[in-house]
């Protein structure tokens, strides 16, 4: 289970401690995210004032963390806009089109029966 941050822990603290948690080390967590070792160094020694919010994003799903708590250590804004359905089931899931479609069918067939209605925003 990934670890909570705790009052008055760091960024760096907190990436760190899952680091460790999940076994890697510095030159596997970059392979995994994609992230150089320098940057991803530099924010374990919470040496970035403003860290790039893919970064964070990449971090987060490598370490199993919740992005927005790394939002939050970071004093970033957490981003608001949520994935189609679609997406977060190719995504997160790794499903294949038809069970995407299966999926999509279900969940309307859902919103029908109990007659629920999405509020478009104007």
């Amino acid at each position: 289970m990934p670890p909570k941050p705790q009052h008055g822990t760091t960024l760096g603290q907190y990436l760190q401690q899952a680091k460790e948690e999940c076994g890697y080390s510095l030159r596997q967590l970059a392979a995994k995210t994609g992230i150089h070792e320098s940057s991803i160094n530099r924010l374990l020694k919470d040496q970035v004032d403003e860290p790039v919010p893919d970064n964070l994003i990449r971090l987060a799903e490598a370490l199993e963390l919740n992005a927005s708590d790394l939002f939050l250590l970071a004093d970033l804004p957490i981003p608001t806009d949520v994935p189609s359905l679609e997406t977060l089931l190719r995504t997160e899931y790794d499903l294949p089109e038809e069970a995407i479609e299966e999926a999509t069918q279900n969940i309307q067939s859902i919103v029908k029966r109990y007659g629920a209605r999405r509020q478009k925003e104007i």
